[in-house]
C-alpha cells in the first residue's frame, strides 16, 4: 500500500496522471530514507533537505513534515512495518501541466510515499569502477535529488557491464564526484580521510553528514578536499555512505585491489560507531525526542493510532491532507 496524493491506496489503485511533469519531464524530486525498528532516521534532515530542493525549483509542498509524519506511520501499519525495519521512497512531482518546459501558472504537485520491506544484512564491500559519465559540478542538479537520474542510471549500468557494483562519476575537471548512489570517501596513508567538497559535483547526503560529525567525535582527521583517481588508487581504505548502505568498504577501483582486498581499521570503527550512534538513539527512544530519529511512537500506539484513525476515515485522517493537496495552487 502506498500514499498518493492524500490517499493509501494499492499499487494497482495507484493513479499518475498522464501529463504529470514528473512522468514527462523527471520534473520533480525524492528523498530516500531508511526505518529503524519504526523510527526513521534523521527525518528532519532529510525533509530540509527536500525542502530546500523545493524551493529551488520552485515547488509548493503541499505537506508539511508534521503532515509526512502522520503518512509514514500510516503506510508502514498498513505494510505490516510498525516496529520494523524498512526503507521509504518520498517522491514528489511539479503535478500536471500543459505541453512545454514553462512553470505552469497554478501547480498541484503529486506526492508519493511507498515503504518497503529492509531486511538486516551485514554489507559486503563494494567493487568499484570509474564510468564515461561525467557529473557537472557547475549544474545545480548535482545538489538536488531530482527524479532526473539517467546519468546514474548509465553510470551503474556502465559499472555492472565491466564487472564491478558501482559506478564513480568524474567531475569535468576529471576529479572523483561520487558513486552512481553514494558518496565517497577515502582514508590516505597517514590515516585521515578525505571526501570531496559539494563544489566538485557532490550530493549533500544525510550519511555523509553524519560520518563527517563521527570523524570529529573520534577525533580522526577529515578534510573536504578533491580527489584525483590516482589518490584513489593510492588510497589505504576506500569506504561509500548512503542511507541504505549506511558505511560500506571499497576493495576495489577499477583493476587496482583496496587494503588487500579488505575491510580497513577505519573503516569497520566508522561502521561500529554509527551503529552505536543508531543504538544510543533507540535506549533514548522512550525518554526524550531524539536529534537523529523523528519519534513515531512505540509500533503499538502506532498501530492503536492507525486502528482508531481507520475507524474515523478510511483514508488516514487524510481527509485534511487531502483538502489542502486539493487546494493547493501556486500563481
Amino acid at each position: 500500500m502506498i500514499y498518493l496524493n492524500g490517499k493509501i491506496v494499492s499499487p494497482e489503485e495507484a493513479k499518475i496522471e498522464p501529463n504529470d511533469r514528473g512522468f514527462l519531464l523527471s520534473d520533480g524530486l525524492f528523498e530516500t530514507m531508511r526505518v529503524y525498528n519504526g523510527q526513521v532516521f534523521c527525518l528532519k534532515e532529510h525533509w530540509e533537505r527536500l525542502k530546500k530542493s523545493a524551493d529551488y525549483l520552485e515547488i509548493a509542498l503541499p505537506i508539511s513534515i508534521d503532515d509526512l509524519q502522520k503518512i509514514i506511520i500510516k503506510v508502514l501499519d498498513k505494510n505490516k512495518l510498525s516496529g520494523k525495519d524498512a526503507s521509504l521512497r518520498l517522491t514528489i512531482t511539479r503535478g500536471t501541466g500543459p505541453r512545454g518546459l514553462l512553470f505552469p501558472i497554478e501547480q498541484k504537485p503529486t506526492v508519493m510515499l511507498a515503504a518497503f520491506p529492509f531486511l538486516a544484512h551485514v554489507s559486503k564491500p563494494a567493487t568499484t569502477y570509474i564510468t564515461n559519465i561525467r557529473r557537472n559540478e557547475f549544474s545545480p542538479l548535482s545538489k538536488i535529488k531530482s527524479l532526473s537520474y539517467l546519468d546514474n542510471i548509465l553510470a551503474r549500468r556502465e559499472a555492472t557491464k565491466n564487472g564491478a557494483d558501482e559506478g564513480i562519476l568524474l567531475n569535468t575537471k576529471g576529479n572523483v564526484a561520487e558513486t552512481s548512489a553514494a558518496n565517497i570517501f577515502i582514508v590516505t596513508n597517514d590515516n585521515n580521510i578525505i571526501t570531496p567538497p559539494l563544489t566538485e559535483g557532490v550530493l549533500p547526503g544525510i550519511t555523509r553528514h553524519v560520518v563527517i560529525e563521527l570523524c570529529k567525535e573520534l577525533n580522526i582527521s577529515i578534510a573536504e578536499k578533491p580527489i584525483t583517481p590516482d589518490k584513489l588508487y593510492m588510497a589505504k581504505e576506500i569506504f561509500l555512505t548512503n542511507s541504505l548502505i549506511e558505511i560500506q568498504s571499497v576493495t576495489q577501483a577499477n583493476q587496482k585491489i583496496i587494503n588487500d582486498g579488505n575491510v580497513g581499521s577505519i573503516t569497520i570503527k566508522l561502521q561500529e560507531k554509527y551503529k552505536e550512534k543508531i543504538k544510543k538513539n533507540f535506549d533514548h527512544f522512550n525518554q526524550k525526542p531524539s536529534t537523529g530519529f523523528l519519534n513515531l511512537f512505540k509500533s503499538t500506539d502506532i498501530h492503536n493510532v492507525c486502528q482508531a484513525e481507520d475507524k474515523k476515515n478510511e483514508q488516514l485522517n487524510i481527509a485534511e491532507l487531502e483538502n489542502s493537496w486539493n487546494g493547493l495552487t501556486k500563481k
